[in-house]
């Protein structure tokens, strides 16, 4: 579904990334891990096509889209969340859901001509939002402001913003980052439901026992470069990564 082919990144004399190749099949789950500094982020906008790559090819469904703008892939299913949740803070959960599918009434005629139209589309938005707050837990919330709402919960109000747009890959940076314990639960709990449901993730996350809980794979970089892939449990025992990413070395693990 998703391919990376020998991608790279330079900022002036900094190699961010460097000739990182990396691929998503459908229906996995796929998790991108590093000590801070090794490139993560600047590869996942690279991929999200939110930064430009100096170097190397993005193959979407088949397509290249190195090039492409980010609304363009989005119209395509891939979509991605932020490690700080954006959002309408001034707007209630519900109206935040409401606004992310593209509107038939825009412009006068439109609105004159194919009002019985626009109605039941709307109506049809508004029960998939409904729907989407209820399987989040969110809907006793849904006339609250987002900007009342906990770190949390503004976690999953973005995957269901995500879940409105239509993904056919979500992108989630950071989705365990400010979450305590039993609302991760929760979010391992929605993730793996949606996987099941058919979608594909790739996830960026500091919090190992997370990743390892919901991935199928997992790809490891360190100084921009990748260092090692492999399923949770060959990941968990690989030598380089203990050294890099844990700071253990290989005498000390052995």
């Amino acid at each position: 579904m998703l391919l990376v082919n020998g991608i790279s990144k330079n900022f002036g004399g900094v190699q961010a990334v460097k000739d990182v190749s990396l691929e998503v099949n459908q229906g996995e789950i796929v998790g991108l891990i590093g000590p801070n500094g090794a490139g993560k982020t600047t590869l996942f906008n690279m991929i999200s096509l939110f930064l430009d790559s100096n170097k190397g090819k993005i193959n979407f469904l088949g397509e290249e889209i190195t090039n492409s703008k980010p609304e363009a892939v989005v119209g395509k299913g891939l979509l991605r969340t932020f490690q700080t949740p954006v959002g309408f803070p001034k707007l209630s959960i519900l109206e935040n859901l409401m606004i992310v599918p593209p509107q038939k009434g825009e412009g006068i005629f439109k609105t004159f001509f194919y009002q019985k139209n626009i109605e039941e589309t709307e109506k049809e938005n508004y029960n998939k939002v409904c729907e989407l707050l209820k399987q989040f837990n969110l809907y006793e919330k849904r006339n609250d402001l987002a900007e009342n709402l906990s770190a949390a919960e503004l976690k999953l109000l973005e995957l269901c913003r995500q879940l409105m747009a239509n993904p056919k890959i979500m992108l989630l940076d950071e989705p365990a980052s400010g979450v305590n314990p039993l609302m991760l639960d929760k979010m391992v709990e929605h993730i793996l439901r949606l996987r099941e449901e058919g979608m594909t993730f790739l996830v960026i996350d500091h919090n190992l026992g997370f990743i390892y809980r919901i991935c199928d794979r997992i790809y490891c970089l360190a100084n921009g470069e990748l260092i090692a892939s492999g399923t949770p449990e060959e990941i968990s025992n690989n030598e380089q990564v203990k050294s890099v990413y844990l700071g253990v070395s290989e005498n000390e693990s052995s």
